[in-house]
């Protein structure tokens, strides 16, 4: 006994179980500049997507979740998890199992003397018993064990929600592409049409002698070099829709023809409720499995640990046996045993202590991973804020720029057709113009995108 008590505290001072669950993290979590289009008020706690008012957005993200493979393959692991729980669970409970049989044997006569070779030599028995088998857990290794599984399960419940959480994320993302690039479209035709009237002036200019063939000539290179991006456009358009039927799940003849007709990019001007880093670390699940896979390994290092303890059984059986099946079950065919027994594996040429040293260093890994998994959200979330108010600013600018564009071709036609300014100045007002809407439809699909992720980084779903 006193060698026993020896070795169990040389364990306890050598292996530690870690630094505790309030330590994983040694920084103070930063607080996130709300600079003016942003609230300390909390985020959205669920489907944040609805707040763009985009019934088809909204249509979309509920096929996907219904249909996407990556979820079905998140609700399996959930699954699995559980039932390994369960299995986990059972060990606290004594095996119990039923044993029935009935055996024959006839014994030589000429094994004993001539006395006894007139005597039967035939037997039978029959056997109708229960037995079972019952570990007792003294120092904790099953309740370690089960502990250990509840947290793995824990941790696929917050996996399913990220994948959720990327889903809907993607498919925000993909949508708000999709309409970005059908308002190049519309951008790409108005312009055409407008190119097409100057074309038209240029030419009435030249046949009434007012205007060069080379006017004419630069009208059309500008007026085709627009029309020759409509294909582009339109393919672009089509493979967009083929990305996010996979994404949801379908054929795309399911919702190609609900998609392919064009409509704006969802408003997302507004402030935006970032709540604070503390909110957001509970909210993220990546955050929250780390944290539960640093639980479960914890209690695998408890269950290695006690490896170096004895396991007490108690094994048992009951039932019924005798020669004839008509005089089997009764008081004097009762049979039983029970035997409590221990088993010690004190050593195991080294496995024991190079167990427990594995699982400490696993340990000290789920908790690295952990601290990894909070600085990569805390960086998230200060990109997406520094991304998402950076395309507000540009998206601004942008306006204003297009609203001069169009004021610049509008003041240069009118000295062309009067005669008054060369038509450069036109061809330059064209292509600019052109350049600042295409630009302004960029900004504001990508601006869509960044508040797409800012989302993300806060954990919503």
């Amino acid at each position: 006994m006193r060698f026993t008590v020896s070795l169990l505290f040389i364990i306890n001072t050598l292996f530690v179980f870690g630094k505790g669950d309030d330590a994983f993290i040694g920084l103070n979590l930063p607080t996130f500049d709300n600079d003016g289009i942003f609230s300390t008020a909390s985020p959205p706690e669920s489907s944040w997507w609805r707040e763009l008012n985009d019934n088809t957005l909204d249509s979309l993200i509920t096929l996907a979740i219904s249909n996407n493979q990556d979820i079905f393959v998140a609700m399996d692991n959930i699954l699995a998890a559980r039932a390994s729980y369960r299995i986990a669970q059972s060990a606290f409970y004594p095996s119990i199992s039923l044993e029935r049989g009935w055996s024959t044997s006839k014994n030589s006569r000429n094994l004993g003397d001539e006395t006894d070779r007139t005597s039967d030599v035939t037997q039978s028995n029959w056997l109708f018993a229960l037995n079972a088998s019952w570990e007792i857990d003294i120092f904790g290794t099953i309740r370690a064990q089960a502990k250990e599984a509840k947290y793995g399960y824990e941790a696929e419940i917050e996996l399913y929600n990220a994948a959720i959480m990327a889903l809907t994320a993607d498919m925000a993302s993909y949508y708000a592409q999709l309409r970005m690039m059908q308002q190049q479209l519309i951008v790409a035709v108005k312009n055409i049409e407008s190119q097409k009237e100057i074309l038209n002036i240029t030419e009435v200019r030249f046949n009434s002698g007012l205007a060069s063939q080379l006017d004419v000539a630069q009208a059309k290179s500008v007026y085709y070099s627009t029309k020759a991006s409509i294909p582009v456009l339109q393919s672009s358009i089509d493979n967009q829709i083929y990305t996010i039927c996979q994404l949801a799940g379908v054929f795309p003849q399911v919702i190609y023809n609900w998609l392919i007709v064009p409509s704006e990019i969802p408003k997302y001007m507004k402030i935006i409720a970032i709540g604070t880093s503390e909110e957001m670390l509970a909210k993220r699940p990546d955050v929250n499995a780390a944290f539960l896979k640093t639980k479960a390994a914890k209690e695998s290092l408890h269950g290695s640990k006690r490896n170096f303890s004895p396991q007490f059984f108690v094994d048992g059986s009951f039932g019924f046996q005798g020669q004839a099946l008509n005089r089997t079950f009764n008081s004097n065919s009762i049979t039983y045993s029970l035997s409590p027994r221990i088993s010690w594996n004190f050593f195991q040429g080294g496995n024991l202590f190079n167990s427990l040293k594995q699982e400490k260093a696993n340990y000290d890994a789920a908790i690295r991973n952990y601290n990894t998994t909070v600085l990569k959200a805390v960086e998230e979330v200060s990109s997406a804020i520094s991304a998402y108010k950076g395309r507000i600013k540009q998206v601004v600018d942008l306006r204003e720029l297009e609203i001069q564009g169009e004021t610049m071709l509008t003041l240069s036609l009118d000295l062309y057709k009067r005669g008054l300014s060369d038509f450069q100045n036109v061809l330059d007002a064209q292509r600019s113009l052109l350049e600042y809407q295409n630009s302004l439809v960029v900004a504001e699909g990508n601006t869509l995108i960044a508040l797409v992720n800012l989302y993300r980084a806060l954990g919503c779903y």
